[in-house]
């Protein structure tokens, strides 16, 4: 056995078609040992039978570094996992990027490459791959005319949100038209919808590509009082993931006030923006954006909105360089 050979799942936990293990370090036995046959030369791709778990592509990407490629089933890569770990391979949270990506010119550029390969936004993969140019030229500078850390830590504490998705939680009363929103901006229905109160007895979390920043969207039950354990239970859990969201959303529609939150909103939008007001007024202040889900008004508006909130144009565009990962300091060490 040897100990020196790691794994990590480099692909979700989630059902998917083809799952990435990865293994770093001594992995010549740990392949042959899976695969009953002499590992693969550095460099090749090759079909394994894999221990009669599956049949997988294996890539030797470089001496110490190789992908198994299995069936994306959860079992499947369970199995797999357990029959390495049994054979002395150590799991790792994540593999050293320069291990990783031997083809990277740097260590920045091997952590920008870690970095776009777990990035959730179609809007980082541009911007990472362009950061060891930026550190390249923040590092040559001298260091009285370098941008303040402090600085370049608060834009990348936004644009880091272009890796990991941000927690957006929509608020508002039963009835107003939150999951109708949700379903419309997911484009099927991870929702239920109904004109009963409490049809929403739990909170519900999508991932949301607006405008290429992804986002986690919370949808909760609407705000009111209730007999009901359950749902009173889930107004409750809401509540609390609006006090540690990102971005909170208030919802109101004809004829349905704003919800009371705990913590100031960030936007508020009125739903059901194609519908009639009773009576002519709702009470209240008009929202930020008026939206309908049932015939697409305002939905660019709202993802723009949620966008410019969240990742403004300023830090998008601006021309320093993001510490996305704290480990590039220590390129100029």
């Amino acid at each position: 056995m040897t100990a020196a050979a790691h794994l990590r799942i480099a692909t979700p936990s989630a059902p998917g078609a083809v799952a990435i293990i990865e293994l770093v370090g001594e992995v010549e036995q740990a392949l042959a040992r899976l695969t009953g046959r002499p590992a693969p030369r550095a460099g090749t791709i090759v079909l394994r039978n894999l221990d009669n778990v599956d049949e997988g592509v294996v890539a030797r990407v470089a001496d110490e570094h190789a992908w198994i490629m299995p069936h994306g089933g959860p079992r499947v890569v369970q199995q797999l996992a357990q029959r390495l770990a049994a054979g002395g391979v150590q799991p790792l949270f994540e593999i050293d990027p320069v291990a990783a990506f031997p083809e990277a010119s740097s260590h920045v550029e091997a952590l920008a490459l870690a970095a776009t390969a777990r990035a959730a936004s179609p809007l980082a993969v541009d911007l990472l791959l362009d950061q060891p140019h930026r550190w390249e030229a923040y590092f040559a500078a001298p260091p009285a005319s370098r941008e303040g850390l402090d600085a370049i830590r608060a834009r990348s504490a936004l644009l880091n949100r272009l890796v990991t998705p941000p927690l957006v939680v929509i608020a508002g009363r039963p009835n107003a038209g939150k999951s109708t929103l949700a379903n419309a901006l997911l484009g099927r229905e991870g929702s239920i919808t109904s004109d009963q109160a409490g049809t929403t007895r739990d909170y519900l979390i999508s991932r949301l590509d607006l405008r290429g920043l992804v986002v986690n969207w919370c949808d909760t039950p609407g705000r009111h009082e209730t007999d009901d354990p359950i749902e009173a239970e889930a107004i409750d859990l809401a509540s609390s993931l609006v006090a540690r969201a990102d971005l909170v959303i208030a919802a109101a529609a004809p004829g349905i006030d704003w919800p009371d939150l705990d913590r100031s909103a960030d936007l508020h939008i009125d739903l059901k923006a194609d519908l009639p007001i009773p009576g002519g007024q709702r009470g209240g202040p008009s929202g930020d954006l008026r939206v309908s889900a049932a015939t697409g008004a305002g939905l660019e508006a709202l993802a723009g909105a949620v966008m410019e909130r969240l990742v403004p144009q300023e830090a998008r565009r601006h021309a320093g360089p993001w510490l996305f990962d704290d480990r590039i300091l220590d390129a100029e060490a």
